[in-house]
């Protein structure tokens, strides 16, 4: 691929940095018409860098062979796949840019990506912008995002190194200024490679500086402020400085020491002078510290969310003011991982607090005026579909919600009104336009269902669709928000008669769904022995091409397949499947009612027993005990006494789905065999479904219950 000419580039877009007079383009050179300084182009990148300058997580020589490399074989993936494996996460995901619908900016906006480094926010950013301009100190780095854009096809990515005390760019230039993980590494000017900084002692000599941290930061926050339109906005990712993972003892992310974040800068300085031989210059601030920066910087009408674990790949967005309502969520009270004195401190720190020590915050604040039109991008786009209206932005809020990560995947959003306790629509959007189809299809399955099991007893417990389409190059699906919440039985249990009752709580009310959904969407009833036989037959010519019919499938084949020619006048509906019957995400409770989300593997047609199977399975292979244990599923299942919870389960599932119980008990290996043999979309890794591991399906095939 050529490079870029001189004269392609959009000279008029910038100025010089430190007169903010025009450039002019004379013999291939770049300089001031007023104070006559020259700039280069390096690589394809317009530099304005006075120093050589240079801040990645790898060395400068590493860099320049993954350059090499993905610019000659044009497949920057595979480059980085070889060369950086273990940095793919920094710049691979577009989980990077979920925030970026909750900015006040139009389809139109130009952006600029201070600090971009690998450009892990920048692209994801592309997709919906006018323009996003890429601006970092280090020339390799940019280089690379700039084989990246032109290899993913974004024409509106511009890459400029520079230093973010002075920019390239006239005044009221940009509509937003992105921050990410940045204005606590301003004050820090000397070349970094992270591999080698984070938490090592330095040996070379610091530079002796002129300002104090802070003060640099607002000097930055003020130069970003002159390229800001009126009205424009800027928007801060960064730590808290007493976030509670702080608090519990987690290292300082940006120098691997504990506690300095939140002690007195002196004594931090004291420490890293001694621990590391550098001055503590990484400033991060509390909530009160950030919203006077943020003032003595320029802005107004800051807007704060707590992001949740962290905001390079946040699980939770919140607005501050309801963090409250989320301790249970943000804080994985039950999780292993945490430590035993932690979780005590947590169940014991009063909700309304919770807000001052989220782990890291998104800050949002406006250049000048307020816009009536201001308002986050989902808004927006829900106010042109006609859901909400645009004087009732600053009533709404919206909160980003777990979901699954990768390119693949939606970003999930929770819409309610301020005076509201429950949210009124969930919204999913396609992270990845390039994968658009696949939210396409899922609303297309919600669509049908709904249609499948309107005035049906049980049409309020899948979402209803209101709205899917692409508005303004965002592929978007609007439901009616379900009112529920998680299953009782904990995926950290150890199987205790509590912790079965509590299954038993859970999987009983979902059986009964289950058979009345199978029964509302079945097309037509089949003969149990030729049906079965017919495709058991054709999952073995699928098994023996996949290379996974050894001995002791065809011989648990062989048996499954002798007690189908049992089966005499005996029928079994073909009907609708939901295809992850999963009640960790996707069955939710409200009482003794049942919703059911995610419908993306829906089918309209197909066997009974895959649904009951994952219901069933799930909670047992999901489990760390079994995952850890010696045990096959039978032996775990008779070890916890779930046998007769197992054998209740199964003849309730007979008695109102009206399958004969001689086809029910046959249903683990049935299910084993769909589970391994059937065609997965090409978004979908297999091995994601518990039942797909090997040392399962082998088990499930040979899985006999006493019923």
């Amino acid at each position: 691929m050529e490079e870029p000419k001189l004269d392609e580039i959009q000279i008029n877009n910038f100025v010089c940095p430190f007169c903010h007079h025009e450039l002019i383009i004379h013999n291939e050179n770049i300089s001031c018409s007023n104070c006559n300084k020259h700039y280069t182009i390096i690589d394809g990148v317009l530099s304005f860098n006075q120093k050589d300058e240079y801040w990645c997580n790898v060395s400068r020589e590493k860099m320049r062979q993954l350059n090499t490399i993905a610019k000659n074989s044009g497949d920057w993936l595979s480059a980085a796949k070889e060369l950086i494996p273990e940095y793919m996460a920094h710049f691979e995901p577009f989980d990077r840019g979920d925030a970026q619908y909750l900015w006040p900016v139009s389809s139109d906006a130009r952006i600029l990506d201070a600090g971009s480094m690998w450009g892990g926010v920048t692209l994801p950013i592309a997709q919906h912008c006018g323009e996003i301009f890429a601006v970092d100190k280090t020339v390799e780095t940019l280089a690379f995002l700039k084989i990246r854009a032109q290899q993913m096809g974004f024409q509106n990515v511009y890459t400029v190194a520079s230093t973010l005390q002075k920019l390239p760019f006239p005044d009221d230039f940009f509509d937003l200024v992105i921050l990410n993980g940045v204005l606590e590494w301003v004050a820090f000017d000397q070349p970094v490679i992270l591999e080698n900084h984070w938490g090592q002692k330095r040996t070379d000599d610091s530079p002796s500086y002129q300002k104090k941290p802070r003060e640099m930061q607002v000097d930055v926050l003020l130069e970003l402020n002159r390229i800001l339109k009126p009205g424009g906005h800027i928007y801060v990712a960064i730590e808290n400085s007493i976030g509670y993972q702080y608090l519990a003892g987690f290292p300082d992310d940006h120098v691997n020491l504990k506690y300095v974040s939140f002690l007195p800068r002196f004594l931090a300085n004291a420490i890293t002078k001694r621990k590391l031989n550098c001055d503590y210059r990484t400033y991060t601030y509390s909530l009160p510290g950030y919203r006077s920066l943020l003032k003595d910087g320029g802005y107004s009408d800051l807007e704060f969310y707590g992001a949740f674990p962290h905001y390079i790949a946040p699980s939770e967005i919140i607005p501050i003011d309801l963090i409250k309502d989320w301790k249970a969520k943000v804080l994985p009270l039950e999780s292993p991982l945490a430590p035993i004195y932690a979780k005590f401190a947590a169940r014991l720190f009063p909700k309304s607090l919770l807000k001052h020590v989220s782990p890291s915050f998104l800050i949002i604040g406006r250049k000048g005026q307020h816009s009536d039109n201001d308002g986050p991008r989902i808004l927006q786009i829900l106010q042109k579909i006609g859901l909400i209206e645009t004087s009732s932005f600053s009533n709404i809020d919206v909160i980003k919600v777990a979901g699954r990560e990768g390119n693949h995947h939606t970003v999930n959003f929770l819409i309610s009104n301020k005076s509201d306790l429950k949210p009124k629509y969930f919204c999913k959007i396609s992270r990845n336009e390039s994968f658009a189809e696949i939210l396409e299809n899922e609303a297309t399955n919600l669509e049908t269902i709904n249609d499948m099991l309107t005035g049906t007893d049980i049409d309020s417990s899948i979402p209803q669709l209101l709205h899917f389409g692409k508005i303004d190059g965002i592929t978007i699906a609007v439901m009616e928000y379900i009112d529920a919440g998680n299953a009782k039985f904990d995926r950290y249990s150890d199987f205790s008669e509590n912790d079965l009752e509590d299954l038993d709580q859970d999987i009983t009310p979902a059986i009964a769904f289950l058979a009345k959904f199978q029964k509302y969407t079945t097309t037509r009833k089949v003969d149990a022995k030729e049906f079965l036989s017919s495709i058991i037959g054709k999952q073995k010519d699928i098994l023996e091409k996949d290379g996974k019919l050894t001995e002791e499938t065809i011989s648990a084949i062989s048996k499954l397949d002798q007690q189908i020619r049992s089966l005499n006048n005996i029928t079994i509906p073909i009907c609708a499947v939901h295809g992850d019957y999963d009640f960790y995400y996707n069955i939710l409770f409200n009482n003794d009612d049942v919703k059911v989300v995610d419908l993306e593997h829906f089918e309209t047609e197909g066997m009974p027993f895959l649904d009951l199977a994952t219901l069933i399975f799930n909670p047992i292979l999901m489990n760390n005990i079994f995952s850890d244990s010696e045990l096959d599923i039978a032996q775990f299942i008779a070890k916890c006494n779930l046998n007769s919870y197992m054998n209740k389960w199964l003849h309730s599932y007979a008695e109102l789905s009206g399958i004969n119980i001689d086809v029910v008990k046959m249903f683990a290996k049935i299910a084993a065999l769909e589970q391994q043999t059937k065609e997965y979309p090409y978004y979908r890794n297999p091995s994601t479904f518990p039942m797909y591991n090997q040392r399962v399906f082998h088990e499930l095939l040979s899985f006999d219950i006493d019923i």
